[in-house]
């Protein structure tokens, strides 16, 4: 081509645009890549070397204003106890102690405040605890996060994040509040009415509600002709007083009444509640302690598990201990030593967390797979009921067998090494073929039953 018809040609281009400083293009930052968690363990057992795990629990009574007085009342806690009555605090966080000292972790074991504050070192310094503030600029007191330090005469509030600490003054922070409340108004229901109760000279007067400035639904008890409680019913925010749960279901464990659900004490038993209908959703726990989420620790024969608001065990009863769930994870300690499970997880693949989900298997491939339709089958280290109990098997959960005989009119079965389950026919049912862990329990096997097997 003729070197005058390129330069022309480069010159067309040039007034099209050619020569023209093309604009860098704006650099879309890389988003940091989202840590999926899955499986049963997010932390294994002993890997964080924590001795304690546990929420820094608030007080049970508040005190609500209420036409310029004072009124002592119970509030519903709701959310997860990071967040029960304090302001702006980090909700996924738990309060633990490792080598005798506190400091706060998140649901997936990470650190958020280092542990440095000692825990029994004296009587003021008790590590991290709930406690009251009283902001300066607002003057009101606020539930915080904190510790006293009585070697300086000071106590210390923990930031919101849990970055950075503020020394206060003593009198302006108290761990352990007390003052004789027996003067106090009280929020209570008298024959059918919610009001205010106030104690005066001996005698009580009674007043009904007649506003709407409560901030949560409350539980407040039913009192008689003495002014002493007989029961207990919700009470909404806009005062309409829920059911009544019959006295004869048991009493009503202060500060239980968390995310719509609360205890009753019967004997030595717990019973749950649905608290807006007074529907009854579990029975006869030796302990249990607070909905967070859907799911509620209850613990039966030494053994703690987890339950679900339709009242189903969704974890086998094998936690010495075992902290509310929290973004869908919970603290668990077997022995003496504390990991964390991601039981919302393993619900969602639709498992229960089992013996074999949380410890593994054997070597080896399985005989076939064991279902257990029942409640409360112990996993035994032999197979006969003489040998040592290590926790309870729950209804709709499935096993690999290794190995089975025949003792004490049972057949057992071994799950694991020095682990075996037992039936005497219906408790369970086994099929022949290797154990496959991801297919999940078959809920479809038979009804779940509730026994009390000797096994």
């Amino acid at each position: 081509m003729n070197r005058k018809w390129i330069i022309a040609a480069l010159c067309v281009a040039m007034i099209s645009g050619c020569g023209k400083k093309e604009e860098e293009p704006e650099e879309t930052p890389t988003p940091e890549p989202v840590k999926v968690e899955t499986g049963t363990w997010v932390k294994k057992i002993g890997e964080m070397g924590i001795s304690d795990a546990g929420p820094a629990e608030s007080f049970e009574q508040v005190e609500i204003p209420y036409e310029g007085t004072m009124v002592l009342g119970e509030m519903e806690r709701v959310g997860v106890p990071a967040e029960w009555f304090t302001q702006g605090y980090d909700t996924n966080a738990i309060v633990i102690e490792k080598d005798g000292k506190h400091g706060i972790y998140d649901y997936s074991g990470n650190e958020l405040y280092a542990p440095s504050v000692n825990v029994h070192s004296t009587p003021f310094a008790r590590g991290i605890s709930m406690a009251k503030f009283k902001d300066a600029e607002s003057g009101e007191w606020k539930y915080v996060f904190g510790y006293c330090n009585s070697t300086i005469s000071t106590a210390v509030v923990l930031a919101p994040d849990f970055k950075s600490v503020s020394d206060v003054p003593f009198a302006d922070y108290n761990f352990d509040p007390y003052k004789d409340t027996s003067a106090m108004p009280f929020w209570a229901v008298v024959d059918g009415t919610f009001g205010v109760v106030t104690p005066a000279d001996g005698s009580y007067s009674f007043a009904p509600y007649s506003g709407t400035g409560l901030t949560r639904n409350m539980i407040v008890p039913v009192v008689d002709a003495m002014y002493k409680p007989a029961s207990y019913v919700v009470v909404f925010q806009s005062g309409a007083i829920g059911p009544d749960v019959p006295e004869y279901l048991g009493k009503y464990q202060k500060g239980s009444y968390a995310n719509g659900y609360y205890r009753l004490k019967y004997d030595d038993t717990v019973i749950l509640i649905q608290a807006e209908t007074a529907t009854q959703i579990g029975w006869a726990y030796h302990d249990a302690k607070t909905f967070t989420e859907g799911y509620i620790p209850v613990k039966r024969y030494g053994y703690w598990a987890l339950l679900n608001e339709d009242g189903e065990e969704v974890t086998d009863y094998v936690f010495n201990d075992i902290s509310n769930v929290c973004d869908g994870k919970a603290y668990v300690r077997i022995g003496k030593q504390w990991g964390i499970i991601n039981v919302a997880e393993a619900v969602d693949r639709g498992q229960n967390v089992t013996w074999t989900a949380l410890f593994g298997t054997e070597e080896g491939e399985s005989l076939g797979t064991l279902t257990v339709h029942v409640g409360d089958l112990n996993f035994r280290t032999g197979p006969d009921i003489g040998y040592d109990a290590v926790g309870n098997s729950v209804p709709n959960s499935r096993y690999p067998v290794y190995e089975t005989t025949e003792a004490s009119g049972y057949t057992w079965y071994r799950i694991d090494e020095g682990v075996w389950l037992p039936s005497e026919g219906s408790w369970a049912t086994y099929e022949e073929g290797v154990f496959t862990a991801d297919e999940g329990p078959n809920k479809d096997v038979r009804p779940t039953v509730k026994a009390e097997p000797q096994g």
